[in-house]
């Protein structure tokens, strides 16, 4: 019988910018578990430190470009990714995207670990390449519009999470 003291370990991981925020509208419920936020090192991330746990993967590199940088920030952060899953072995997985949560997902899901992606608020109309990537994978597949059931037809309309 597990410890009702011991808390359940989970993983918040996300770009910066909107996604970051989208996270931050689930403080109320991820406080409750041993949690860890992954995000981009920026200077708009950096003052969360202060107040949450959280880890930080290299901010994409400038430009959009896939030159050699490009390449050495995904390994760089591969390996990152790859610390941090095993150092914080959560149960669960829960991503507001985008390209940053990807490896993390894949990597989770190799290890067992169960994967909640939550489309962004954003996305009403239109696919996300790193949605569709996870979207086999995951276990709970969450959208805040009715409109992307058309391209993700077992994902789970729940509304806002603002």
């Amino acid at each position: 019988m597990e410890n009702p003291e011991k808390k359940k370990k989970i993983i918040l991981i996300c770009s910066d910018g909107g996604h970051l925020a989208q996270i931050m509208e689930l403080k109320e419920w991820f406080i409750k578990y041993d949690y860890l936020i992954v995000t981009e090192k920026a200077p708009s991330t950096l003052s969360y430190s202060n107040q949450f746990n959280i880890k930080f993967l290299r901010g994409r590199p400038k430009g959009k470009k896939r030159n050699l940088n490009f390449f050495v920030h995904l390994v760089v952060n591969f390996f990152l990714t790859l610390k941090i899953l095993i150092g914080h072995f959560p149960k669960a997985i829960i991503t507001t995207g985008s390209h940053t949560a990807v490896p993390m997902c894949l990597i989770g899901k190799s290890l067992g670990v169960k994967v909640v992606w939550i489309l962004s608020y954003a996305r009403i109309k239109s696919r996300a390449a790193s949605a569709d990537l996870i979207y086999p994978i995951a276990d709970k597949f969450i959208i805040q519009w009715p409109e992307p059931q058309k391209f993700y037809k077992k994902a789970i309309y729940l509304g806002g999470i603002y």
